[in-house]
């Protein structure tokens, strides 16, 4: 009996490396995109904070209006990173999928060869099976 060996399995092993490479690219944006988020919140709270008054002066307040306008623009600056990281992460997600479907298709392929390996092979012994019942019978007589 021979083994089964899928002809494709070396472009197999190339697309599920390929799929963990994009899923560590994945990780890492996501991460990424993750640490913008937590920073942007920092801010969000910082200028929440920063309306809370104590003192009604006058120096104070226009010192702490300058301080608000600066987190605000931070605050957009932000925004837009978080916004480019998003679709970082959304780009590098469909390519993740796309791996995905590539490596699936392939282990498709090899389950229909190796399931039809099978049946080829219960034929064989089928047969063999069979020439050796034949064989007995004729050497009866």
């Amino acid at each position: 009996m021979r083994k089964f060996k899928f002809s494709l399995n070396k472009l197999l092993e190339f697309r599920e490396q390929k799929e963990e490479s994009v899923k560590e690219e994945l990780l890492m944006a996501q991460k990424s995109l993750n640490v913008s988020e937590q920073q942007l919140h920092a801010l969000e709270e910082e200028k929440k904070a920063a309306f809370n008054v104590s003192d009604f002066n006058v120096g104070k307040m226009q010192l702490q209006y300058h301080y608000i306008l600066g987190l605000q623009q931070k605050i957009k600056e932000t925004q837009a990173i978080v916004l480019k990281k998003q679709k970082v992460v959304n780009q590098v997600m469909s390519r993740m999928v796309e791996a995905q479907k590539d490596r699936k298709v392939l282990e498709k392929l090899q389950e229909k060869q190796h399931e039809q390996y099978l049946i080829d092979e219960k034929h064989q012994e089928q047969k063999i099976i069979d020439e050796i019942a034949n064989r007995k019978k004729f050497s009866l007589f």
